[in-house]
């Protein structure tokens, strides 16, 4: 693990800098990037890695904010390609946002990848300092990549995040975030339906996990408690399940 690094206020002020984001959900993107747009940064948010390997091809980035678990390319492997782009980008300081980083560290290798790296749900105060760690990390390293620094974060700070992006959007935007992390979860649930069905256990397990990171970002406790069960190989994906998971997240809605 990597020392931690005395921080030294950034030489120039957020305002200005630009992040790419990368976060395959859309409801967690709209969290993330409302965050971010209000600590200063200018944000190109994508849902995947390569588009995110895309965008760091065609443009320059001040720091790369990359989801771990994400279709068509995982932020590891996406991470590993920015570094090695010719240019700013490849030697922008690049943060790992997950919500399964301390459960991921020992099957698989993402440290290398990383400057920083926070576990979800981030409040501000986190994600800031996150952003500035990563920052002074790379320059203390002379643009060199570091093994990761993974930084402490609390589930029960998500409570936090969702109280003041309710406290700055319109009623009409929080009611249709809700509406998108909802319809998110209905879809987690319908694909462990189907995989239930299939007799595909690890498909049941893989939607499971998905449904704990909405449920974990999100502060869905009764979801995140479910989804917990359903990614043991002893819990059965039966119709009561099923129903049981619907209502839950109609109560969550509903709040």
């Amino acid at each position: 693990m990597l020392a931690a690094v005395k921080h030294r206020p950034n030489e120039k002020p957020a305002k200005g800098r630009r992040v790419l984001y990368a976060e395959d959900s859309p409801a967690a993107r709209i969290v993330t990037t409302a965050l971010l747009e209000k600590l200063g940064y200018q944000v190109d948010a994508v849902e995947d890695g390569e588009a995110a390997l895309s965008h760091a091809r065609s443009a320059s980035y001040d720091v790369i904010l990359l989801d771990i678990e994400m279709p068509v390319m995982d932020g590891v492997t996406a991470a590993r390609r920015i570094r090695a782009l010719p240019g700013s980008n490849g030697e922008a300081p690049i943060l790992a946002l997950s919500a399964f980083l301390a459960d991921s560290t020992e099957a698989t290798h993402w440290r290398d990848a990383f400057d920083c790296a926070l576990p979800k749900p981030a409040n501000r105060n986190e994600l800031e300092n996150a952003l500035n760690r990563a920052l002074d990390l790379r320059a203390a390293h002379h643009g060199r990549p570091v093994d990761a620094l993974l930084l402490p974060s609390g589930a029960a700070d998500g409570v936090a995040v969702l109280a003041g992006l309710r406290e700055a959007l319109p009623q009409g935007s929080w009611t249709r975030l809700l509406a998108t992390a909802a319809g998110e979860m209905r879809h987690a649930v319908m694909v462990m339906a189907a995989c239930a069905e299939a007799g595909d256990g690890e498909c049941v397990a893989r939607a499971a996990h998905s449904l704990e990171g909405l449920a974990r970002t999100f502060v869905a406790e009764e979801i995140f408690g479910l989804a917990r069960e359903l990614q043991s190989a002893e819990t059965a994906f039966t119709p009561l399940r099923l129903a049981t998971l619907f209502a839950a997240i109609d109560r969550w809605q509903g709040q």
